[in-house]
């Protein structure tokens, strides 16, 4: 703060004059004015600089415009030159079509910087297409270019369960297939087959009804033939009993006729009692070729027992197609293009056969085989 003025002049005169006495009031003020001036002097010799700090002080700085040289003088008288190399500042530029940025100095000379230093370069790689638009960079992934690599260690092994379910549906089909080939037809692998199929129940069933039938028919001959032949036995017998009443002399030849009709008779009858044993074999061997018959359905189609609608050649058949359709479906999997949208952070995939991907309402990754059914 700046000292501001103190003491104020009493303008003394001289005897005889007393309008200037000397007095107490005014030695008094001039003591204080005194006093005053000693106080500001301590203050001032307690502010002021040393001698050393002084003499680095600054007196004059000098510039000249031509050659760029400052000139700093001391207090001390220390003098000292500093080149600023005004020469060297940049009076115009200019970038070549190469990305050279060209700097033409105040001295007329020329300094080249590549701007390419300066700039991040972004190429492209087999899995990521890389482009920038409005000097915004994106990224986004080539189409088919994910690999089983490049997926989640979860989804891989997914992926993996998948193709080791659909070799496992393979085998089974297969399996399935030799089965109903087995029972079906029959198979060399499996031993005793050849006798033991809806085939050659098929064919033993049929025999029977073919021998059924004929030994029937035989049977009806054998029956219709003693019928005849005691119908023919009766005439005889009647007509002897005739000619016995009629004749006397002729009873001799009656009696012997009666006996050899009676004789042709029990012979009939012994044909009748034979035919009819043939019938009940026939009957038996029918009913046996039913049961041969049902037997063959039950192994072909079921429908016979209770226990035999997953046990017969027509359900392992429709098994085997079943599996074989879902290996094929497992073969012919094709896996999507999984990708991630930049611009939406959305999981995105584009094409793919039998197989799909989506996220639920939990936000789960679900995959799909075949006609959608969750995997």
């Amino acid at each position: 703060m700046a000292f501001q003025p103190f003491h104020t002049l009493r303008n003394w005169l001289n005897l005889p004059s007393q309008k200037t006495p000397l007095n107490a009031t005014n030695l008094n003020y001039m003591d204080n004015s005194i006093k005053e001036a000693d106080n500001r002097i301590v203050q001032l010799d307690a502010k002021k600089a040393e001698v050393s700090l002084v003499n680095q002080l600054v007196r004059s700085v000098v510039l000249d415009p031509k050659s760029g040289v400052l000139t700093v003088t001391l207090q001390n008288g220390t003098v000292t030159t500093y080149d600023l190399d005004i020469e060297r500042v940049v009076t115009n530029f200019d970038i070549t079509d190469d990305n050279i940025l060209v700097l033409t100095l105040a001295d007329g000379s020329t300094k080249e910087v590549d701007l390419t230093k300066f700039v991040n370069t972004f190429s492209n790689t087999a899995t990521v297409s890389m482009k920038m638009e409005n000097r915004v960079v994106t990224a986004e992934i080539v189409d088919g270019s994910v690999t089983m690599e490049k997926l989640d260690a979860a989804i891989q092994s997914e992926f993996r369960q998948y193709m080791l379910d659909a070799q496992s549906a393979r085998d089974s089909a297969l399996q399935y297939q030799k089965f109903a080939k087995r029972y079906a037809l029959g198979d060399a692998e499996f031993e005793g087959s050849e006798t033991d199929n809806a085939k050659y129940y098929y064919e033993q069933s049929k025999s029977n009804a073919e021998t059924t039938t004929a030994n029937a028919e035989a049977a009806a001959d054998s029956a219709g033939s003693a019928t005849a032949q005691a119908a023919i036995a009766t005439t005889k017998a009647t007509s002897a009993t005739a000619s016995a009443n009629s004749a006397a002399a002729d009873a001799q030849i009656a009696t012997e006729k009666a006996t050899i009709a009676s004789q042709m008779a029990g012979s009939a009858t012994e044909k009748a009692q034979a035919a009819a044993h043939s019938a009940e074999t026939a009957t038996a061997k029918a009913l046996a070729a039913a049961d041969s018959a049902q037997l063959s359905q039950r192994y072909a189609v079921g429908g016979v027992v209770s226990d035999d609608a997953q046990d017969n050649s027509k359900w392992y058949c429709q098994q085997a197609e079943n599996y074989a359709k879902v290996a094929q479906e497992v073969t012919d999997i094709i896996y999507p293009e999984i990708y991630v949208d930049l611009g939406t952070g959305h999981l995105m995939s584009i094409g793919g056969n039998n197989f799909s991907v989506s996220l639920d309402s939990n936000g789960h990754l679900i995959s799909a085989i075949g006609s959608g059914g969750a995997a």
